[in-house]
């Protein structure tokens, strides 16, 4: 016997189910009487084993329930965006955009120098309340609602270099100049005209050629300041490419600083996997797809490892495929990277065997 549509009796949504779809916990809504009219259990009873048992030796066929009400499990990201500490993050956050925001423009129009301690005070904070990497990759997740801007960014591009330093087994010192490096490599930004950086549609040939000065907008402002001399090259080649593609000056790999390629990942990273004026952010997978796809441009010494720790860091979490079944990253492949194993119900899928299927949204 099939289910009976479900109805509503005062608040609580009640259903008649066949007596075989009976479980321990539910509760009657309606008294059950036997073939004879005989009252076997009354409304308000909460079946278990024995009770079931019961009802079906009177061979009664159906029972008129509550409704179970299924807590669905919370993904990672929910979890987390409800959790004090995601707060605690958010606030910290937004100061530390407010500081960098503030120090920046009073260099720019008072010429001021490089508050370097100040700006990693901040940093510091952020990252010693947070955690270890996976917890500051998973926060910068769960924070890619924020209107984008160049502060935000750099924000997120300072982060996550301080997780590759400590991924790549940096000393201090090299730590605390790569962090710093991100935090100020778009600072030529600043002066580019807002119109054109927060343009809706594609930039015309000319307006791209604008955004491209900010490399040496930003060599411009740093070049006089007492700060080392890799943070000034991080801001001037932060877009240069291994293969020659990239600007200011088309360099190749060796003639690029080995910092300014690592804040290149960063940077591609965090744009990619953030919503823009032009476009919505991406899966995180598809932008490590891009970046293995595009690998001929990067330096694979800092390359390889750093998308493998960041796809590591996704493991566990709940996606959704492109077919619209969702699941869970149980494995990462090494061979390639953006193409996990994943949990939908009972049954493992290896997206390196099944082609058509990619992530489609981490949830």
């Amino acid at each position: 016997m099939g289910t009976e549509p479900v109805f509503k009796s005062d608040s609580r949504t009640i259903e008649r189910i066949p007596i075989s779809r009976a479980i321990p916990g539910m509760e009657l809504a309606k008294d059950v009487y036997s073939r004879n009219d005989q009252m076997i259990l009354g409304r308000g009873s909460i079946l278990d084993a024995q009770k079931i048992s019961k009802i079906m030796f009177y061979s009664v066929d159906t029972v008129t329930v509550y409704k179970m009400e299924v807590e669905t499990e919370k993904t990672l990201t929910e979890q987390l965006k409800a959790s004090v500490e995601f707060r605690e993050f958010s606030q910290k956050y937004d100061k530390t955009v407010s500081v960098f925001k503030n120090s920046i423009n009073k260099v720019i129009s008072e010429n001021r120098e490089i508050d370097g301690e100040e700006l990693m005070g901040e940093i510091e904070t952020i990252i010693e309340q947070t955690g270890n990497n996976a917890r500051i990759f998973n926060m910068l997740h769960c924070i890619r609602d924020y209107d984008e801007m160049t502060y935000v960014h750099s924000v997120n591009v300072s982060l996550i270099c301080n997780c590759f330093a400590k991924w790549l087994e940096m000393s201090e010192d090299e730590k605390r100049i790569i962090t710093l490096g991100g935090l100020l490599h778009d600072v030529g930004k600043i002066d580019i005209p807002r119109e054109i950086l927060l343009k809706p549609d594609a930039l015309t040939r000319d307006e791209y050629e604008v955004v491209k000065t900010h490399a040496l907008k930003g060599y411009a402002i740093l070049k006089d300041k007492r700060i080392d001399d890799r943070i000034k090259m991080i801001a001037l080649q932060h877009h240069e490419r291994a293969d020659r593609t990239g600007y200011p000056y088309g360099k190749s790999g060796d003639e690029i600083e080995p910092f300014a390629m690592i804040v290149a990942i960063a940077d591609v990273y965090d744009a990619m996997t953030s919503d823009r004026v032009y476009r919505p952010k991406l899966c995180p997978f598809d932008v490590v797809q891009t970046l293995e796809d595009g690998n001929m441009k990067y330096n694979a010494a800092y390359l390889v490892p750093l998308l493998e720790q960041i796809t590591e860091v996704y493991i566990n979490h709940t996606v959704r495929l492109n077919n619209d079944s969702v699941g869970k990253i149980v494995m990462i492949n090494r061979g390639e990277l953006s193409k996990p194993v994943i949990q939908v119900s009972n049954e493992f899928l290896d997206l390196t065997k099944l082609r058509k299927l990619k992530i489609e949204e981490v949830l």
